[in-house]
């Protein structure tokens, strides 16, 4: 009965480090194209920074920062996309 937990525990170890290990590898090779990063950061005051793949996403998340953090202050889809820039990346 023993020998029996005993292979089946080992069985059960293989097969999630197996399921592990296929997980791990699939998301390596997806990012062989990524795009553009862009980032935008508020005055050295203020010490905020973000950055993303998506530009939609950064115009959004900054005027959102605006809002909750600088009194309210309102920030147009313009105003926000002149903010942002491309980041190329380090070689």
């Amino acid at each position: 009965m023993n020998r029996k937990l005993i292979s089946a525990l080992c069985a059960l170890v293989v097969g999630l480090f197996a399921t592990t290990f296929a997980v791990a590898v699939e998301p390596a090779s997806s990012e062989a194209a990524p795009g553009p990063m862009y980032a935008a950061k508020c005055p050295p005051s203020c010490d905020f920074s973000v950055k993303s793949r998506d530009k939609a996403e950064v115009v959004a998340i900054l005027k959102e920062h605006a809002k909750t953090h600088h009194n309210g202050m309102v920030v147009t889809d313009a105003q926000a996309e002149g903010m942002v820039m491309v980041v190329e990346p380090k070689k």
